[in-house]
């Protein structure tokens, strides 16, 4: 894949530590931080194996866990996508002339400007595609046959506090779609409406659980996955 030099050093200065999370039902926690990569204990080739050993594909990029400078989710998203992150049956629509709004844009979080009330204690709203940014907003749909009766919506959020060390992160879990709004603090609908499959589902909120370390002010990282398109990485600021 071309990128731009530019580009390029920055990607390659994303390899910076992930994180684990332990799976419970709904919401879960886990302190995360840096990994530590055990000792190389791959024999010394020579010249001869050197010859015959198969290239190595390029290892997938880790998700940062700080924003890193000059952070532009929509490269990063696009690298690490077609690294492994996003299906590849996906790949041709990312990479296209459409890709930025029409589909990676449409998978990065957004906050909506929402009545605070819609909004749980220790809860955020989120979002998919911020119009304002010119990107097209994620519809959802049940499972059918159209998506292999997988379903096409966000089945898990994953949010810490963007900070280096071991810090609280918190996985919110959508186990079904529609399902009913507001249900288990899992959704709301924008604009204040009941159905929220209405307009293909793109008026659906996601209301994901906060790390308690999290203050309005705070970068957090959103780590989220879509049924249908893979893994999406961004920051944002709380408000």
């Amino acid at each position: 894949m071309h990128q731009r030099s530019t580009r390029r050093n920055f990607l390659k200065q994303l390899a910076v530590a992930g994180s684990a999370v332990v799976l419970v039902p709904s919401v879960s926690a886990c302190k995360s931080g840096k990994e530590t990569t055990p000792a190389d204990t791959t024999p010394t080739e020579t010249p001869e194996t050197q010859a015959t050993t198969p290239e190595v594909e390029e290892a997938m990029l880790e998700v940062p866990t700080t924003k890193p400078e000059g952070w532009d989710p929509i490269e990063f998203n696009k690298t690490r996508g077609n690294q492994g992150a996003i299906p590849d049956s996906y790949l041709g629509s990312i990479n296209g002339p459409d890709g930025e709004n029409k589909h990676l844009g449409k998978h990065l979080p957004y906050q909506p400007e929402i009545d605070a009330s819609l909004i749980p204690a220790g809860f955020i709203a989120l979002m998919w595609g911020d119009p304002d940014k010119g990107h097209a907003r994620h519809p959802n749909a049940p499972k059918n046959e159209s998506n292999n009766n997988e379903g096409h919506w966000y089945n898990w959020i994953k949010i810490r506090k963007a900070t280096d060390g071991e810090v609280q992160e918190l996985q919110s879990s959508y186990t079904d779609w529609p399902g009913t709004a507001g249900d288990d603090n899992k959704y709301a609908v924008f604009g204040g409406g009941e159905d929220i499959t209405s307009d293909s589902g793109k008026n659906t909120i996601y209301l994901a659980a906060l790390p308690e370390d999290v203050q309005p002010g705070d970068t957090v990282r959103i780590y989220a996955h879509c049924l249908t398109h893979g893994e999406y990485v961004d920051f944002m600021t709380i408000s």
